[in-house]
């Protein structure tokens, strides 16, 4: 029987870009030895056999942002298995990273069911980011995905958020189900996985011959600075009607402007003390993970952090009343231009 890798994530350790090149070069990638199925409607990564059995954990209810689901639980998981049994010789590559950030014990009940049906023990593959850095960039898409939060709420909240946040609870819920040795996981540094995500994932495939491959699509979730989070937070919480394309379009526009017009610097959404705090907060349960999953290394993440300076104040604006008005101003004489 083929061998199964289960990529669960996490959230904002290059998933977008892993799973965009996996389905962008899934015939090249076949001729190689690796099968990336096409399961559901979504093409590029495996979220709608997520939200199969998403229901299972989550009161019923199907993941948000995809389309209603019509078929049965059962539907896409037997199409799987239908891939599984044609592709016999082949390593299956299966990639969503809300299989970590949504599905629970019943539904890793279910998963572990099916594989074991089969006899097969999936490869569960797991990034992890540091604590502090993975806080801030889940802000960030959150902004861009229509939140009203200030930073401040998210900082009263990540303590409590364990399988989130805590490695050592969320790995040991997936080891519960598939076994400690069928855990790898790969820190998201510079260390461990080197400048491209994309090679780093091939090298796990055991791919070192990329030719053939394209690399075409580079950086898909490019940083916004802290001034222009902090327009998309207030105009998502004063502007709800501008959605869609047009949506998109007006950042896209405030964005330029506000690189142009502000030239902001590039610092953290954290002060030092709340990155301190947070490194603190999670130090045992990392110390705990590395010991058990890394016996030769000293710490979980080694890599100093990037030299990118910190917010001075916690209650210091990131975008003033008057620049968020100028902005404003210069995107309303960008539209009448338009116009004319």
């Amino acid at each position: 029987m083929g061998k199964v890798v289960l990529h669960i994530g996490t959230e904002k350790t290059g998933t977008t870009s892993i799973q965009h090149f996996m389905s962008q070069n899934r015939q090249a990638l076949l001729l190689k030895g690796i099968l990336y199925p096409n399961l559901g409607p979504r093409k590029d990564a495996h979220f709608d056999l997520v939200n199969s059995i998403h229901p299972l954990d989550n009161g019923g209810r199907h993941m948000e942002f995809l389309g209603p689901v019509t078929q049965p639980v059962d539907f896409l998981w037997n199409k799987l298995e239908e891939c599984i049994n044609e592709h016999s010789n082949k390593t299956i590559v299966l990639s969503a990273e809300h299989f970590s950030s949504r599905l629970r014990e019943n539904a890793l009940d279910y998963m572990s069911r099916f594989f074991k049906k089969l006899n097969i023990s999936p490869e569960i593959l797991i990034y992890i980011r540091p604590q502090a850095d993975y806080i801030e960039s889940s802000y960030s898409t959150e902004i861009k995905a229509g939140s009203p939060k200030v930073f401040n709420k998210v900082m009263e909240q990540y303590q409590a958020q364990n399988m989130r946040y805590d490695y050592t609870q969320l790995i040991a819920l997936w080891a519960n189900f598939f076994g400690e040795h069928a855990i790898k996981i790969i820190p998201y540094e510079k260390s461990s996985i080197g400048d491209d995500i994309r090679l780093n994932m091939l090298h796990y495939l055991n791919i070192d011959d990329v030719s053939g491959l394209d690399f075409s699509q580079g950086n898909l979730n490019e940083r916004w600075s802290n001034p222009m989070l902090e327009f998309a937070r207030i105009a998502n919480a004063r502007m709800k009607h501008i959605v869609g394309q047009e949506r998109l379009d007006f950042f896209s526009y405030a964005r330029a402007l506000i690189d142009s017009e502000l030239a902001p610097e590039h610092t953290r959404l954290m002060t030092e003390k709340q990155h301190d705090e947070v490194v603190a907060f999670y130090e045992a349960s990392n110390k705990a993970l590395c010991q058990k999953y890394f016996p030769h290394k000293e710490k979980l993440f080694i890599d100093e952090p990037k030299k990118i300076p910190f917010k001075l104040l916690e209650s210091g604006a990131n975008l003033t009343h008057f620049d968020f008005m100028k902005i404003i101003y210069a995107l309303f004489q960008k539209k009448g231009a338009n116009k004319s």
